[in-house]
């Protein structure tokens, strides 16, 4: 998971916002295995937002 669109935000700020350390942020870093909800606060942190969906081939999106 890269963070280059957010210059100003450190792994620190968003281990702290996750309630983690920063080692064990980076350690999920590394497997991307994050909730749905970690995801939704990492995006928040970064000032963006998570967006998860299904798109099948007629262009439908759930």
């Amino acid at each position: 998971m890269a963070l280059a669109y957010s210059e100003n935000v450190t792994k620190k700020d968003i281990a702290d916002k996750l309630g983690v350390t920063p080692s064990a942020f980076g350690q999920r870093l590394k497997t991307g295995k994050f909730t749905q909800s970690e995801l939704e606060t990492i995006a928040s942190v970064l000032d963006a937002e998570y967006v998860s969906y299904f798109k099948f081939k007629d262009g439908k999106e759930i």
